[in-house]
């Protein structure tokens, strides 16, 4: 059950879609790690999540600004640098003229990354950004790494991007759907190789921080 906090402001599903596969793997012990991703406790991790969005927002911040100029200043255009070029002619001003002078000088400020609130993240459920695309679900690729050591397989990105674009059940349990060749881009999609190479980063940081993921037979059997 999602938290209010959650709850609000998001449409729940209102069909649940049940495929033969998954079906058949809650109930056969070669899927017992379809078992352990489906009743993943994710309460537990929300905090980890927030750390994780928070860090994430950061960093794209900082990609964004390197991409504007080393003084922070947005790149020159065409049509801006002809205009440079033109009125910087030893012909345009005289050879004792001073440098133009500075018209405006703007504050720049530092903003930092805005708090997410633990209690308003859930699966599939990422933060509200302004601007730029929205993160692919924290819960998803977090499941992705460990569903791929329960299945016997290093935990690398390649290995987890492979598993996820040719096990449809595997993707479906973490969370993601298959990429369609008419529709735009989604969240919930399965990630990039680079975007899984990304959260493996962020990932091992987690872990030196204190993550620990716990996770136990679901069988009494």
């Amino acid at each position: 059950m999602l938290s209010l906090a959650v709850a609000d402001g998001h449409q729940l599903p209102l069909i649940h879609e049940v495929h033969a596969d998954d079906q058949h793997l809650l109930n056969t012990l070669e899927g017992e790690w379809f078992e352990i991703l489906h009743a993943f406790p994710w309460q537990e991790y929300r905090s980890h999540a927030a750390v994780y969005y928070e860090a994430l927002y950061a960093f794209n911040q900082a990609e964004r600004r390197a991409g504007e100029g080393t003084d922070g200043s947005a790149a020159e255009t065409k049509e801006e640098a002809k205009q440079r070029l033109l009125f910087e002619r030893a012909t345009m001003k005289g050879p004792d003229a001073p440098p133009a002078p500075m018209l405006y000088q703007g504050m720049v400020v530092e903003g930092e990354a805005p708090k997410v609130d633990p209690l308003s993240l859930a699966p599939g459920v990422v933060p509200v950004r302004l601007v730029g695309r929205k993160p692919k679900c924290f819960f998803g690729l977090l499941k992705s790494f460990l569903g791929t050591t329960l299945m016997g397989y290093a935990a690398e990105p390649e290995e987890v991007h492979r598993l996820l674009t040719t096990n449809p059940s595997f993707a479906r349990v973490c969370g993601f759907t298959a990429k369609t060749k008419t529709g735009g881009y989604s969240s919930l999609q399965v990630p990039s190789l680079r975007k899984l190479e990304q959260f493996g980063q962020r990932h091992h940081r987690l872990e030196a921080g204190g993550l620990h993921v716990r996770h136990c037979k679901c069988r009494s059997g």
